[in-house]
């Protein structure tokens, strides 16, 4: 069995890793820190308040990323695109890929436009959220994209080259929410319910784990479909742990209804995530 990477966290690394030596041999001088994650880089940074916390970059990623991407165009794309002139934000604000009318892409263009899909979607998994939504409009259209939607993607990239030094810091400080705002039910309108607990559930130790959400919502984002747009956000105190957007499956008649949807999908995974903790 060969397994390219192993991430040990405890307070005495050195010993499990030393045990897990002795059943599958390691490398020599292969323990140690982590620098790097699935291809992102991993380092200390200080934050604000003092506060040292772990950062997660792919700013390597993503040079190389857009150094390949400016590499084939030169070579391929030359005569038919260029890169942006100015990304502010990764995606066009005025742009809806469902609406595209420019012609079809060259069969060899469709197999570097899906490359390029799967090039930033690993990148999303990875921490960066901010091209999340874009990417998800994009997706939708692997099967037959169109001149446009390339554009749209190169444009991506150019942002990606702007802003390629984003860290996803993994804050373990809480969060500060005022309680107030969210008053706690006296449980008398389920008087005779009661939570079942195990009779050799083991004692809680430890800090109390705080799990948050952020979830948005437009209503019939999709112009051609009138299918709403969606996105969460779910932090584990201050840090990012998971996020979400897709166009959804169905038509909502009012906004309400789209944002309800979204929520109840997000405490769906909520409680997936509280129930692994």
């Amino acid at each position: 069995m060969y397994v390219d990477d192993i991430l040990c966290i405890h307070d005495d690394p050195d010993s499990i890793l030393t045990q897990i030596d002795k059943y599958f041999l390691l490398k020599p001088d292969s323990i140690g820190e982590s620098d790097v994650n699935l291809g992102a880089k991993l380092k200390l940074m200080q934050l604000k308040n003092g506060v040292w916390a772990w950062g997660l970059s792919l700013s390597k990623n993503a040079q190389e990323a857009v150094r390949n991407c400016k590499k084939y165009m030169g070579e391929n794309l030359q005569k038919f695109y260029k890169l942006a002139c100015l990304a502010p934000n990764p995606f066009p604000t005025i742009y809806w890929p469902e609406l595209d009318t420019s012609p079809k892409l060259l069969p060899e263009h469709v197999v570097y436009y899906q490359s390029l899909m799967g090039i930033c979607r690993w990148m999303i998994e990875l921490g960066r959220v901010d091209i999340c939504t874009g990417l998800s409009m994009l997706s939708s259209h692997m099967a037959l994209p169109q001149q446009g939607h390339l554009e749209a993607a190169l444009r991506v990239m150019f942002y990606l080259s702007l802003h390629h030094n984003s860290h996803l810091c993994m804050d373990p400080m809480y969060p500060a929410i005022d309680s107030t705002q969210f008053p706690i039910r006296d449980g008398r309108e389920y008087s005779e319910v009661e939570e079942p607990i195990p009779p050799n559930a083991p004692e809680a130790i430890g800090k109390v784990v705080d799990l948050h959400m952020f979830v948005g919502s437009d209503h019939g984002g999709d112009q051609r479909t009138q299918r709403y747009c969606s996105g969460l956000l779910i932090y584990l105190h201050t840090e990012s742990i998971n996020w979400y957007s897709k166009r959804q499956s169905m038509i909502e008649t009012c906004t309400f209804g789209a944002e309800f949807v979204v929520m109840k999908t997000g405490i769906e995974a909520l409680c997936g995530i509280h129930y692994k903790l």
